[in-house]
């Protein structure tokens, strides 16, 4: 069976003697970024995502992917409709497991590739009612498991989320992955930006050698969305790969400002992830 998938939150690789080390929190030029590995895409370079940075400004929050795949999604012979596209960008500012914030409809979503497989029509941002898992029609893995059984485990295995355990913690373990959005209300529009305009506004991804042919850059309102922690997560449609990243609109705020004298948080922002899910596990026994 044909399969990809790859995740990533929040992550600067830095090089120690040839080994990459993974360090969350990574701000650079007024973004926060997250990288990827850049060899966890099951199904070569087309389904691998290297990326993922946000950042706020006074009237907007912008979003940018990069990978193998284009928006159109990559060309199939197994999927029903001739492609495997992304996945719907998932925004959780609950502070609950995918799962449970899932359940009690307490995502965001943006469906921003127009061919893919969500259950809505309009490309947009919505708050999502619910979430549906779409593997099945892309020749995909039925979950995180079976892509870690697979042979695709990594360091900066999702970003953010850099261990097996925490994304098993996050997504579940062999639950379906709830990729898109199934139903929802409609909250605005999203507006695209050139890759000319994208580094304009600062966008570097190859400051951290996250160079890939496709770099997909938008922005939202910022009005439209919750000030508050929160976690992005994008997958492919048939969980080839996917990546992660938490931050804050406080931190994002900060990360508008070109402040080289002060410290990156990368050292908190990793203590804070593993008290939120050390703190979740408490919560659940």
């Amino acid at each position: 069976m044909f399969k990809t998938f790859s995740t990533v939150a929040g992550v600067l690789l830095f090089s120690c003697g040839g080994v990459q080390v993974a360090q969350a929190g990574t701000f650079y030029n007024g973004w926060n970024y997250s990288i990827d590995a850049f060899d966890d895409g099951s199904g070569g370079s087309a389904y691998e995502i290297k990326g993922l940075a946000v950042k706020e400004t006074t009237d907007s929050v912008l979003f940018s992917l990069t990978g193998g795949a284009a928006l159109t999604g990559v060309p199939a012979d197994g999927p029903t409709d001739g492609n495997i596209g992304w996945a719907d960008m998932m925004l959780n500012f609950s502070g609950d497991d995918y799962n449970t914030a899932a359940d009690n409809g307490d995502l965001f979503g943006i469906r921003f590739a127009a061919t893919n497989d969500s259950g809505v029509d309009q490309v947009g941002l919505y708050k999502v009612d619910s979430a549906i898992a779409v593997y099945a029609d892309n020749n995909g893995y039925d979950s995180l498991k079976s892509y870690y059984d697979a042979g695709f485990g990594r360091p900066n295995t999702m970003g953010d989320i850099a261990t097996e355990q925490a994304a098993f913690d996050y997504f579940g373990e062999t639950s379906s992955i709830r990729s898109n959005i199934g139903s929802g209300t409609y909250l605005g529009g999203i507006t695209f930006l050139t890759d000319e305009e994208a580094a304009a506004a600062g966008l570097d991804f190859a400051n951290f050698d996250a160079v890939s042919p496709e770099t997909h850059t938008f922005k939202v309102d910022r009005d439209l969305l919750p000030s508050a922690n929160f976690l992005i997560s994008v997958f492919l449609e048939c969980i080839n790969d996917g990546i992660a990243l938490r931050s804050n609109r406080t931190a994002v705020n900060r990360s508008a400002v070109n402040r080289a004298d002060v410290p990156e948080p990368s050292a908190v922002g990793g203590l804070a992830l593993v008290g939120l899910l050390v703190f979740k596990g408490l919560r659940r026994r």
